[in-house]
């Protein structure tokens, strides 16, 4: 009974204590109620803290403390576990990287909408100053140290993209400067997968980064100038500017990675119609030129005629003769014999007197031994140039023979003197296989132009004159095959050209003479042969016909002595000398020339046929040469004197 009671007792003690809990959570709950209007703050906090994710990361230690009651709230006693201090480093070094990675690419949204901005807003003298001093800055920092602010290429490449034409044009000009002085003096290849593997040191990683990052923006700039180039017709100044940076970085970096690429956007500009309203054509012809000038080994020529003769054909040969005149610079040409030995081969390789070095007894013994040494790699190392060069050699000259006739076959009428020109060159470097091609061609040139309606003009004379240069020295190179070559026709065109040649004023005159230009005509209109005058092309053909071939005959030399003295009376003073002189040498080698300087003792059948231009019908035998007395009355003092000493020397004869 009594244990009874006691379990009662304590059941009725612990109901108690409930309702005094109970009772205390419903009061502190509506204290709660009660007091929320003027506790609003704290209730947006409790809200707050619930919508709170939780943090994995942080610790949170409950040290079993009692609940705190305050201000009529239950507050639990919570403290937050401190973290491990390599964890603290690991995780603010993981977040200063994330925070670097976020503030870049910050900065490059920032730029892009700033570039926006820019693009849409007017640009004021201000801003224009502004970005001048910006780029400025920029290639500045760039000049300073190169490889540690490579990346400001890749912005000022991404200014040059812009579509404001003045943050385009000067980022654009400003990056010559900027590749002119931190491109090196070697190409740079892509690197291999091994090598990208592998492991490096902290300054070969730099290098590598700046050599790689320093390529790609350069081909992307190359081909951000190939597409400005080909809108020409929608931005003709962007174009212009594009071909001017093109021909910078072709002369500047030959020898750097994508040349081929580089020249492309030159040949393409120069390869037009009508260029005579293009600023920037002359500048591009010259940078060509020069690069054919200087080139001693033989890879830029080649790379220069191969792509100029592949573009030529796409526009089936409708350019200006300037571009043909342009390979008149080829210098690598100058020295190649393709019928050489190899004993000749040889000998060229060797060092001219005037080119060696005097050297000490001591000297002498130092560098034999040296030689000796290093005799088999030096030899190696000059046959592979020897060789490469020799190759490049060949393939020029087949590309420029092989243009050459594609054009002649054409018959453009703006390109036969210049084709021609380059052919009286190179001509005599022709394989025999082609000289019968070529001979075929020029006969049809002369034939078209002397059955012409409107007669022989200035220029048919002067391409006249070419074709029969150009003929001799294809058959001068192939004497040693003892194969004879009719060029009876030349010979018969040469000799009724002679009437025409001395009607022309500038028979003296060049492209490169200085003087002022016709007042009647709107155009300057420029010869066709780039080097040679009608007056230096006429005595050639003189003496390719008489000295340089078995051409010459007793006839052929009376016709042209007839014919000679009496142009004599038309020529220029320079020109009447230089006629003189030939006369004076023709008479030394056919003696039967004196005997047309006088009229006795002369016994000869009918008459001579000054009009005809057909030299076997012409009877020359029977021909007088009384112009000698009136020369002897000119003017100039030195040709006076030349005609009286071509009388005297007929009497001796």
């Amino acid at each position: 009974m009594g244990k009874k009671r006691a379990s009662r007792f304590v059941e009725e003690q612990r109901k108690k204590k409930k309702q005094e809990q109970d009772s205390l959570l419903s009061v502190g709950i509506a204290n709660l109620a009660n007091n929320a209007n003027h506790n609003v703050n704290d209730s947006d906090e409790e809200q707050d803290y619930e919508l709170k994710p939780r943090s994995l990361n942080e610790k949170i230690e409950d040290y079993g403390a009692l609940p705190i009651k305050r201000g009529g709230k239950i507050e639990r006693v919570v403290k937050i576990a401190e973290e491990d201090k390599d964890d603290e480093d690991d995780e603010s070094e993981s977040e200063s990287e994330e925070d670097k990675e976020e503030e870049e690419n910050n900065q490059e949204e920032i730029q892009k909408q700033q570039e926006q901005e820019e693009e849409e807003e007017p640009d004021t003298e201000e801003k224009i100053l502004a970005l001048k001093e910006e780029i400025a800055e920029i290639v500045g920092k760039l000049m300073e140290e190169p490889e540690e602010n490579i990346n400001m290429l890749t912005r000022l490449l991404r200014m040059a993209q812009s579509k404001n034409p003045n943050t385009s044009r000067f980022s654009l000009l400003a990056l010559v400067p900027a590749f002119k002085s931190i491109i090196p003096g070697y190409r740079i290849r892509p690197l291999s997968d091994h090598e990208k593997a592998e492991k490096v040191s902290r300054d070969i990683q730099k290098l590598r980064n700046f050599e790689q990052t320093l390529i790609i923006n350069y081909k992307n700039y190359i081909d951000l100038l190939s597409e400005l180039a080909k809108n020409a017709k929608n931005d003709f100044k962007m174009a212009q500017f594009a071909v001017k940076a093109a021909c910078e970085l072709s002369s500047s970096f030959s020898d750097f990675n994508y040349r081929s690429d580089i020249l492309l956007i030159v040949i393409r500009r120069i390869c037009k119609p009508s260029p005579k309203n293009d600023p920037i054509f002359p500048n591009c012809i010259k940078t060509l030129e020069v690069l054919l000038n200087e080139d001693d080994a033989g890879d830029i020529s080649f790379d220069i005629i191969r792509l100029l003769t592949k573009t030529l054909r796409s526009r089936k040969f409708k350019v200006d003769e300037s571009v043909i005149n342009i390979f008149l610079s080829a210098n690598i040409l100058n020295d190649y014999d393709p019928n050489a030995s190899e004993e000749e081969k040889a000998e060229k390789l060797k060092l001219k007197k005037k080119d060696r070095v005097h050297l000490s007894k001591k000297e002498r013994k130092a560098r034999k031994e040296r030689k000796e040494i290093e005799e088999e790699m030096r030899k190696a190392e000059q046959a592979v140039s020897a060789q490469e060069r020799e190759k490049f050699q060949a393939e020029i000259l087949k590309l420029l023979l092989k243009l050459y006739l594609d054009v002649l076959r054409e018959n453009s009428q703006k390109l036969i003197a210049p084709v021609l020109e380059g052919l009286a060159r190179i001509g005599h470097m022709a394989n025999f296989d082609l000289l019968g091609d070529f001979l075929e061609v020029i006969r049809e040139i002369i034939r078209d132009i002397q059955t012409n309606d409107e007669g022989i003009g200035h220029d048919e004379s002067r391409h006249i004159l070419l074709a029969i240069v150009t003929a001799f020295a294809l058959v001068s190179n192939h004497s040693q095959y003892k194969v004879q070559v009719d060029l009876s026709s030349f010979v018969d065109s040469l000799y009724s050209v002679l009437y025409q040649v001395s009607f022309d004023a500038d028979i003296e005159f060049s492209h490169k003479t200085l003087r002022l230009a016709d007042p009647l005509s709107n155009d300057f209109k420029k010869p066709s042969v780039n080097v040679s005058t009608k007056i230096e092309l006429l005595l050639r053909a003189l003496e390719n016909v008489f000295f340089k071939s078995k051409n010459g005959s007793k006839i052929r030399a009376l016709a042209f002595s007839k014919r000679l003295t009496m142009i004599l009376l038309n020529t220029p003073e320079k020109s009447s000398i230089a006629i003189i002189k030939f006369l004076e040498k023709l008479m030394a080698r056919f003696s039967e020339i004196g005997g047309m300087f006088s009229t006795e003792d002369r016994i000869a059948n009918g008459r001579f046929s000054m009009e005809t231009d057909i030299l076997t019908r012409s009877n020359p035998e029977a021909a007088t040469i009384y112009e000698v007395l009136l020369l002897e009355k000119h003017y100039c003092p030195i040709v006076s004197k030349g005609a009286k000493s071509l009388l005297s020397r007929s009497k001796e004869n």
